[in-house]
């Protein structure tokens, strides 16, 4: 599967982008994706997003993440002359709370001797870009066996400029939503997975223990 089928799995893109409403005439689930044959007002087409149960009829809100031409479906074995890779709306509610500043957060009731805090990391990137770092904090979403890795997302209670969501991706077993851990892994930052998706900050290679 191509990059831009990793990026409908992450969920974590910066930029805003068209929101579209369509009414669903035809759907495809296959390797953990659905495939909708939409009527968007007069035009017609298909989008893709990660599977969901959406059956002929429904009426779903989606935006723009990246259009794609002759794409192929390994699992369907089939080729989109175009498709749009869709995501999730995100609520005017949801926008503002988004764009609000809040207080930055530097300390962690996780954090530990040995261990730096998600706020940290964001505030000082720089400094830690290649270097191997250990956070202590609670899993708050899998998402497993993309492009052969698990992208685990932590948060630890710390905060800077908005920004308290750090993904780590990993080839090792991915512990349980809800879990308490300690990730260690290498630092990245500035990580453009293309179609709108851009991590100013991501841990890779990393390995859990509780």
């Amino acid at each position: 599967m191509k990059k831009i089928a990793l990026s409908l799995i992450l969920g974590l893109s910066l930029y805003a982008s068209t929101i579209h409403q369509a009414t669903v005439q035809e759907t495809l689930n296959s390797g953990g994706y659905t495939y909708m044959k939409v009527k968007d007002g007069n035009n017609i087409y298909w989008i893709a997003m990660t599977q969901r149960n959406a059956k002929v009829g429904d009426t779903i809100k989606y935006d723009e993440q990246g259009w794609m031409k002759n794409f192929h479906s390994k699992t369907l074995n089939r080729t989109f002359d175009n498709i749009l890779f869709a995501g999730e709306v995100t609520t005017k509610t949801q926008a503002q709370k988004l764009q609000a500043i809040k207080p930055n957060i530097m300390g962690s009731k996780y954090q530990t001797k040995g261990t730096i805090t998600i706020a940290e990391l964001f505030k000082n990137r720089d400094t830690y870009v290649g270097k191997t770092v250990t956070v202590r904090a609670k899993v708050t979403k899998v998402s497993k066996q993309i492009m052969k890795l698990n992208w685990i997302h932590l948060e630890d209670g710390s905060r800077f400029s908005n920004m308290d969501d750090l993904v780590f991706t990993s080839s090792n077993a991915a512990p349980k939503v809800g879990d308490i851990v300690y990730a260690k892994g290498t630092v990245v930052k500035d990580k453009d997975f293309g179609y709108g998706y851009f991590y100013p900050l991501i841990i890779q290679e990393a390995s859990f223990s509780k």
